[in-house]
């Protein structure tokens, strides 16, 4: 390392669910292990399988009663909460978020790089994941009030940004929509783990602990209304092909009701072993990623077990799999439920599709984010 970013805070959004976002922050900290991470809510119980070797510090949101409970629903304390954290001692401070982590205040000498996962949906793109809320009628109307205040406030922060970086050309696009900034645009990464191989016996001895039939596809996601689990769901009852559903969420009950209690639908909830999940990857037909992600590390850990993707054809994962190499693209659910009747995962070529995650991997991504560090020192000097 060629230079010295001082003294340096990591901020992220509420850490109360393990996701996407908290793995990409685990990759930074390889970079940066001396960093302090500093959050508005944390919750231990959901991170008991993750390597946290750094101190997490929170803010008055904790003493909230039911704060985990209720952590979906507190976004209205997001500006004082994030504004009120001390972060003077720090040199550099990063922020990686998709929502209001990049509220702290940062002080004159402070350099503030932004690692923008996304502009916040529920503010930008009308994302509420209310669906499957009792009290929804409600929800809705008080939610369009508070995003309103919290639109004026998210744009206030575009001048408390030094360095702003983009997952994929997706985000960099709506980052200058939004707040008429460019960004860098640094790939994220998967570990070396991912490519790990599996004898069958390992693969097998998986299936007979969870009761799975050899052949199925696959949905890794948390259940929320906007990744759209219930056109995979539609579309497995369509073609009749078994479903296997990693993952949780306040979704769950609406979904379950959905599979009509079919024994081709398989709920696993979540698995706190990555490895199982791998397993899962090189075993399953396809992959379905059905929502609009910023970038989606869900397909690169799939393609790294050879694995080929059915995505919707929007966001960041149209730069990352390739139609007709490593998967394919459709539009709407009615076209998901064709091309899943008749896909067969023989027609693509592992290697090929191990290839292509390798482009993605983790190695790669602190590379680029290294030498974009470094940019930022040799500018400080000046």
């Amino acid at each position: 390392m060629k230079y010295d970013l001082g003294r340096v805070a990591i901020v992220t959004d509420q850490m109360t669910a393990f996701g996407g976002a908290d793995r990409e922050m685990l990759s930074v900290l390889k970079l940066v292990p001396q960093a302090d991470i500093y959050t508005v809510l944390y919750n231990p119980e959901a991170y008991t399988n993750v390597d946290i070797k750094q101190k997490v510090y929170t803010s008055f949101v904790r003493k909230i009663p039911f704060k985990y409970m209720l952590a979906r629903h507190l976004k209205i304390f997001n500006p004082i909460a994030y504004e009120s954290l001390n972060l003077g001692k720090y040199d550099t401070v990063i922020t990686i978020s998709a929502g209001p982590a990049r509220g702290i205040i940062p002080s004159i000498n402070q350099k503030h790089i932004a690692m923008v996962l996304t502009p916040p949906r529920s503010l930008w793109d009308k994302e509420l994941n209310v669906r499957a809320r009792v009290l929804k009628s409600i929800y809705k109307p008080i939610s369009k009030i508070l995003n309103n205040y919290l639109r004026v406030w998210d744009q206030s922060l575009v001048s408390r940004v030094d360095y702003w970086i983009a997952n994929s050309r997706f985000i960099a696009k709506k980052i200058y929509k939004r707040y008429g900034v460019k960004s860098k645009i640094i790939y994220p990464g998967i570990p070396k783990e991912c490519f790990e191989e599996f004898k069958k016996a390992e693969i097998n001895k998986l299936l007979r602990k969870y009761r799975l039939p050899s052949n199925f596809v696959l949905v890794v996601s948390r259940l929320y209304d906007y990744k759209r689990v219930d056109w995979a769901i539609k579309s497995a009852l369509e073609s009749d092909k078994n479903l296997v559903i990693v993952g949780d969420g306040p979704d769950r009950k609406y979904l379950k009701k959905l599979a009509k209690g079919k024994d081709n639908i398989y709920f696993l909830g979540f698995l706190k072993e990555d490895r199982e999940v791998r397993i899962l990857y090189r075993q399953a037909g396809t992959l379905l990623f059905c929502g609009i992600e910023d970038f989606g590390l869900v397909p690169i850990e799939a393609m790294a077990q050879g694995t080929p993707i059915l995505a919707y054809n929007k966001g960041g994962v149209t730069e990352t799999v390739l139609s007709h190499k490593t998967g394919e693209f459709f539009n709407d659910q009615k076209e998901l439920a064709h091309i899943l009747k008749n896909f067969d995962k023989s027609v693509y070529n592992p290697k090929e599709i191990i290839q292509r995650a390798e482009m993605f991997s983790e190695e790669k991504f602190l590379e680029n984010l290294n030498k974009y560090f470094e940019k930022i020192y040799e500018e400080k000097k000046d």
